[in-house]
């Protein structure tokens, strides 16, 4: 069993970290997608702003600027073994009724299209009339995007190089930053490194849903592994108090058993049954040890009964003091050992009560036999009975070995018994104080303990009248 119990612990704990694993896994690849597209956002926006930069440049000022191109083209290879064009390009300005002719010596990638080249001249002529300015280009992202922390470097780069604009996500994933090189003049290899932390709260709104999820499978799994290992114990426990449960049945029923067999092997004997004041000795003796068996079957039956059903109760009104009295006096006391009892009853105008006085004698007796079980040579038991408001307290106290704290919240469970015990093999099925709890909730009362090691018990039951 303990190999069985140690396999399934083990493939439930690898399952739980497979399952987990493969989660965070999904997770991290949904973090990833999700900071890849605020980073793509973030790009285009940081572009849409230099577009709008180049725009306010074209504008300003040269609208009537014109340029046309010389044809007069150049092919040859540089250092690198990489083709080249060289283009010279006239450009006719007219601003203010004057006309300016300028000459570009430009260079550029004969692979660049003629929608790239009309493009690059379009910015490197901007870039001649009006300057790129970094100070407008920070002013748009300011109002743009007011909380972006950047950092703005010149963009180098080798030759080989084409000048585009472009964008790729840098940095660790748990602190991603976007890195944007745009390219205010591409064909004279003109331009900046925009370097900006991409924010966390979109990141993490945008995954609410996914974390959500993702937390509540990950708790779903934990639950059910510590589920299943709480309920794995329970069975343990159970097969345990199972076993537990039979070998103290045999050893609780042997005694009387013995003993009656013992007074049947006396009443088979001719010459013994002469002797009738023995006879009757013998008769009464096995009288008492069978109400202690029937007792004791009755209280087994009344807690295996409490889990489908309410227990039976017959109330009837009974003298408590002298039940007290009766509990008192036949109460058997081990050899060797000194039980002095002391009872107080404060009953005041009327002693009978209201209750089950056969569960109530079993609850009496239950609690004077703790006593007596659990203590050194000497005990000394005290039973008190009072009227407390609309209700009957009665508490048995005595001087034993006590309780210690940790264990008595657990002491009123079915088969609990503690560790420290004066015996180890002392009998008992743990059932006497989850049986008083029992009867005090038929009876709609409640039962307390107060309990100091060394120094003795106390349990007070109350029920209401």
């Amino acid at each position: 069993m303990e190999k069985q119990i140690r396999i399934v612990w083990l493939l439930s704990l690898v399952s739980a970290i497979l399952a987990t694993g493969v989660q965070g896994y999904w997770l991290y690849n949904q973090y990833a997608f999700v900071v890849d597209s605020c980073a793509q956002e973030l790009a285009e926006k940081i572009l849409e702003a230099g577009e709008r930069e180049f725009e306010i440049r074209r504008t300003k000022e040269n609208a009537a600027t014109q340029y046309v191109i010389q044809q007069h083209t150049m092919y040859g290879k540089n250092d690198s073994l990489q083709p080249f064009r060289t283009q010279r390009i006239l450009i006719s300005m007219n601003r203010h009724d004057t006309v300016k002719l300028t000459h570009l010596k430009l260079y550029w990638d004969s692979r660049i299209s003629e929608k790239e080249l009309r493009a690059g001249l379009d910015r490197a002529v901007a870039d001649l009339v009006c300057p790129f300015r970094q100070e407008l280009l920070d002013s748009l992202l300011a109002t743009e995007l007011p909380d972006l922390r950047y950092t703005v470097s010149p963009w180098h780069e080798d030759d080989s190089v084409r000048y585009v604009s472009h964008w790729e996500r840098k940095g660790r994933l748990l602190r991603p930053q976007v890195e944007v090189c745009y390219a205010s003049n591409p064909l004279e290899k003109k331009g900046i490194v925009i370097r900006a932390l991409i924010p966390g709260q979109p990141v993490f709104r945008r995954m609410a849903v996914q974390w959500a999820l993702a937390c509540g499978l990950i708790m779903l799994l934990a639950g059910c592994f510590v589920f299943q290992i709480k309920t794995i114990l329970k069975q343990k426990k159970t097969g345990e108090l199972r076993e537990h449960f039979v070998n103290t049945m045999i050893h609780e029923l042997k005694r009387p058993v013995q003993t009656l067999k013992t007074f049947v092997a006396f009443l088979g004997d001719r010459e013994m049954r002469s002797d009738e004041h023995a006879t009757e000795q013998v008769s009464q003796d096995a009288m008492f040890e069978l109400d202690n068996l029937s007792v004791y079957l009755n209280k087994l039956k009344d807690m295996l009964r409490a889990d489908s059903e309410a227990t039976a109760l017959n109330r009837t009104r009974f003298d408590l003091p002298a039940l007290i009295g009766k509990i008192v006096r036949l109460t058997p006391v081990p050899a060797g050992k000194t039980v002095r009892f002391s009872t107080s009853c404060e009953m005041g105008e009327s002693a009978l009560v209201e209750a089950d006085p056969v569960h109530i004698a079993n609850v009496l007796n239950n609690l004077v036999e703790n006593a007596v079980k659990y203590s050194g040579q000497e005990v000394d038991i005290e039973i008190k009975a009072s009227r407390k408001g609309k209700g009957i307290s009665l508490t048995v106290s005595d001087s034993g070995i006590g309780i210690p704290p940790a264990e008595q919240d657990k002491v009123f469970a079915k088969f609990y018994r503690g560790a420290n015990l004066p015996e180890k093999d002392m009998p008992g099925l743990g059932l006497g104080l989850s049986y008083v709890a029992l009867i005090a909730k038929a009876h709609q009362g409640d039962v307390s303990l107060n309990s100091r090691p060394g120094k003795g018990t106390s349990v007070t039951l109350f029920i209401p009248q």
